[in-house]
């Protein structure tokens, strides 16, 4: 049955505060609603839900009543006036079966805790200092890249930008370097990522029973760990403290017991910065790709930009104010296309959001998916246009309209980090090649854990022509 069929068959009928009736939205079938429309089409559920429904909808999923939070007001409500009632929802338990019990999935004052020992490697100073990592790496790949394009052979952007960003993110963060073990990342995650955005909406028995996917997931965790259990020891068997996340974490000592981090928790943080540090930032460059093929006169822009800011200079920290084009360029990317697709959060008591009541145990729903193409927020939000991040178009949109890294306490630990990283990658590419897509693909995005391109994305590299010397562009002083 299609969810058409679904909605006009069992629309709800919405009431208001103090009463026992939900918001309008599609019941979906008795008792478990739309559950295995979530399952199956998550985005196409929710996209529909709002335009059907408008800025506050009732889901039925399973035994949870669910709200779809559209309105900035409301999000904020929800994000930041009144965090202190709203948990990650237990769609996260399937998170923890993979990362564990680290800063994206922990509560409470253990979050509070861990989100202080690792903000301070996220500082604007910090962050400064890493940009030459950052562009080290991104050689390291271009140099690869010239055998690629002298050869004729083509490349797989997603698996590109997973290899360079897990390439810094291990540098930065734990001044190391992964060599062969590399490939045990690049192999494991994609199962681990696929496992858990497919039992997102699972109970917890399909997990746990020994079917071939579980097994599989199992088999690629174990591995990972493996990794990141090496890192660990080998930091703790050489006392090395290299003034990164890791030394910060290793040196961390609990206030009452004065004992320090074990090697678990240890592991639940490194696995999550490892992982979520380099997924969410490879596929907005991933998805950048996809964009600027579609949209030629944006990459000549985007490379006239690199000409005339940096020239034949290697890129760095210094240029990043003067590169708005692939700033904002990135930053529509991540609107049409945010990498962290939906979250969810758990009603600890009750609330009121939107002028309807939301009791206790309820799940609301933020997609900033859905929430990025509304049109009471957007002109034309399907629309392709860089232009939307023009400062005075930025300063009348309301800051919660636009959540590629969340907001309010829990709001990404290291937007700063990925932001700098993804626009010294586009530069240092630029200033030596255009991507183009493959002719003939279907790139069609996947909701797993993140946003992926199904099938992943196919290009070739054209070189592009040598950049005058400086002397030769126009405002350079020499």
């Amino acid at each position: 049955m299609t969810l058409g069929g679904l909605y006009n068959r069992t629309d709800v009928t919405g009431g208001r505060s103090g009463s026992s009736e939900y918001p309008p939205g599609p019941r979906g079938y008795p008792l478990i609603g739309v559950l295995p429309q979530l399952r199956s089409d998550p985005i196409r559920v929710f996209l529909d839900a709002a335009d059907r429904y408008g800025k506050l909808v009732h889901l039925k999923a399973g035994p949870y009543h669910g709200f779809l939070l559209s309105e900035p007001g409301d999000i904020k409500h929800v994000l930041l006036d009144n965090a202190r009632n709203y948990h990650k929802s237990p769609l996260y338990e399937r998170l923890r079966d993979g990362i564990g019990n680290g800063l994206l999935t922990s509560e409470d004052g253990f979050w509070l805790r861990q989100r202080r020992l690792v903000q301070p490697a996220f500082h604007h100073q910090r962050v400064m200092a890493m940009a030459d990592v950052m562009v080290s790496c991104t050689e390291d790949m271009l140099g690869r890249w010239d055998q690629i394009a002298a050869a004729g052979e083509t490349i797989e952007v997603v698996a590109e930008m997973m290899a360079l960003t897990q390439a810094i993110i291990v540098r930065t963060m734990f001044s190391t370097d992964l060599g062969a073990t590399a490939e045990i990342v690049n192999r494991t995650w994609p199962i681990i990522n696929r496992r858990i955005g497919e039992t997102f909406w699972s109970t917890k028995l399909e997990t746990t029973l020994p079917l071939p996917a579980n097994r599989r997931f199992w088999a690629a965790l174990g591995e990972l760990e493996a990794v990141v259990y090496r890192i660990i020891e080998d930091r703790r068997r050489n006392h090395r403290d290299e003034h990164d996340l890791l030394s910060m974490l290793l040196s961390a000592r609990d206030e009452e017991t004065g004992g320090g981090m074990t090697d678990r928790q240890l592991r639940d943080e490194v696995m999550t910065i490892l992982l979520a540090g380099h997924e969410t930032t490879s596929l907005a460059l991933s998805w950048t790709y996809y964009l600027l093929s579609q949209h030629p006169g944006t990459e000549q822009q985007i490379a006239d930009e690199v000409a005339r800011v940096i020239g034949r200079e290697r890129p760095a920290f210094a240029h990043i104010e003067r590169l708005t084009s692939i700033k904002r360029t990135l930053e529509e990317s991540l609107r049409l296309y945010p990498p962290a697709w939906g979250f969810s959060r758990l009603a600890l008591g009750d609330d009121e959001v939107g002028g309807y009541r939301v009791p206790k145990g309820s799940i609301v729903f933020l997609i900033p998916f859905v929430i990025h193409r509304r049109p009471t927020l957007w002109a034309d939000p399907e629309r392709f246009d860089p232009d939307r991040f023009a400062p005075e178009r930025e300063s009348a949109r309301h800051r919660f309209a636009y959540l590629p890294f969340g907001g309010g306490p829990r709001g990404c630990v290291g937007n700063q980090f990925a932001m700098l990283e993804a626009q010294l990658i586009v530069a240092a590419i630029a200033q030596r090649y255009r991507v183009e897509l493959v002719p003939g693909q279907t790139v069609e995005p996947e909701p797993l854990i993140t946003l992926r391109p199904k099938g992943g994305i196919r290009a070739t590299l054209q070189r592009r022509t040598p950049a005058p010397p400086l002397a030769h562009w126009p405002g350079q002083h020499l």
